[in-house]
């Protein structure tokens, strides 16, 4: 068994590059690239957020480059995923801190339909949870999603995540209730699988 983790905190944000990807801190001028996924109702249909106006991106967007440091239980950071051959941005990534005591991680992640299916959410969510158990520390990383939302799932699975609780009708979104999935991954588990 793991001892009890010590996270690095408090961590700055730092870029972080995969092979074909950059994630980075967002810029305001990142407007045009957030609002082109954030104001489609096929991207946002299992967001916690609904479409958006540009005004509410710009927001949004704010939000984001405003989180530099992660040091306290619900901190957490937004990277931009930014393709590095032609640095279009093409979706972003979170991870926020649950618990400082337990270790404990979530990681969601966005990304805009041109750009799905080519493996660009994997390498991204990879490439953070290399930081998030390699870096800072953490113990454990999970991710709560829709159980309609398919794509998401089997990037858990490929992640090599588990499902580990299925909420019926715990969360309350777009006029209706809906179901939650948690996957979820141990640091060790992680190592095992690199």
């Amino acid at each position: 068994m793991d001892e009890p983790a010590k996270l690095n905190l408090p961590f700055e944000f730092v870029p972080i590059d995969t092979e074909r990807l950059r994630l980075r801190h967002y810029r305001l001028d990142d407007l045009d690239a957030l609002h082109s996924w954030r104001s489609r109702e096929d991207v946002t249909r299992y967001q916690d957020y609904d479409v958006q106006t540009r005004e509410e991106s710009q927001r949004s967007l704010e939000r984001a480059t405003a989180r530099v440091t992660m040091a306290v239980q619900g901190d957490g950071f937004v990277w931009a995923i930014e393709r590095r051959d032609d640095g279009q941005v093409i979706g972003d990534i979170i991870l926020f801190l649950d618990s400082i005591e337990h270790a404990l991680g979530e990681i969601g992640w966005t990304l805009h339909p041109d750009y799905q299916g080519k493996g660009y959410a994997t390498e991204a969510a990879r490439g953070v949870m290399k930081l998030a158990f390699e870096t800072i520390g953490m113990h454990r990383i999970k991710a709560n999603l829709d159980p309609r939302n398919h794509a998401s799932e089997a990037l858990c699975l490929r992640l090599g995540m588990r499902r580990e609780a299925h909420y019926v009708e715990d969360f309350w979104s777009k006029g209706e209730w809906t179901d939650s999935y948690i996957y979820a991954i141990l640091a060790r588990e992680w190592r095992a699988n690199q």
